[in-house]
């Protein structure tokens, strides 16, 4: 329960699951954190829209064709593939200069609208689910151990272009209940070409960091690697 809380409250209270929220998990309930997601949605009374197709690499617009979903948790295989698919559909002259204007305007620290130019040059929001749906967060699963994807700050940013949702990418590990980290809903900042931060640990997250072998922090460096992490 506090790692359903700690997911909760993670989110700016305006941007919280509410009863008007149709959530969607396309990976698998296996995977705590998605799991963990799941409860917090139905916690905060948002509908859940049950998908046979789970998992990795899953197509998120086919997964999502028959409901209109607001919310979703995927893989980060799936936001990968997602990105390519979509950023490869938006390789023309036209489409370059939508992305421009909504990548400026992402740089000033303001969530793009769509105007009459981005919905002819730019990819539509609602490729992914079906009308009236209006997907707002993409909940992106980065999981420890396994050699997945990383997504940089520019594929974050190129999501909510893509798709007018704010994405929130976390790392996830199989001793957690929830994220060990993730990143800040309204950080749209870019680092280029280097994976993205993922911010501070959750509150319902003790993280121990230990020296082992030559990595050893002392008062003048820091020098360390993943080892051990356990959730409470």
């Amino acid at each position: 329960m506090a790692a359903v809380s700690a997911l909760i409250a993670a989110l700016p209270l305006r941007q919280r699951f509410n009863p008007s929220d149709l959530f969607l998990a396309v990976d698998s309930l296996t995977q705590t954190y998605t799991l963990c997601l799941t409860f917090a949605a139905l916690f905060s009374q948002a509908s859940l829209a049950i998908n046979s197709v789970a998992g990795p690499h899953v197509d998120l617009t086919l997964a999502s064709r028959s409901v209109a979903p607001t919310v979703v948790v995927v893989s980060a295989e799936t936001a990968s593939k997602l990105h390519a698919e979509t950023a490869e559909r938006s390789s023309g002259g036209l489409a370059k200069i939508g992305h421009w204007i909504q990548s400026r305007a992402l740089e000033a620290g303001v969530m793009p609208v769509e105007t009459w130019f981005t919905r002819i040059s730019g990819p539509k929001s609602s490729a992914i689910g079906t009308p009236p749906g209006k997907l707002r967060l993409i909940f992106v699963a980065e999981k420890i151990g396994i050699d997945t994807p990383a997504l940089t700050s520019n594929h974050l940013s190129d999501l909510r272009i893509f798709t007018g949702a704010r994405p929130i990418y976390a790392l996830t590990a199989a001793k957690v209940a929830g994220a060990v980290a993730q990143t800040l809903m309204f950080d749209y900042r870019i680092d280029e070409d280097k994976q993205s931060h993922f911010g501070l640990p959750l509150s319902s997250v003790e993280v121990k960091l230990v020296d082992k072998g030559s990595a050893k922090t002392t008062d003048d460096s820091a020098k360390g690697e993943v080892s051990n992490i356990n959730g409470i």
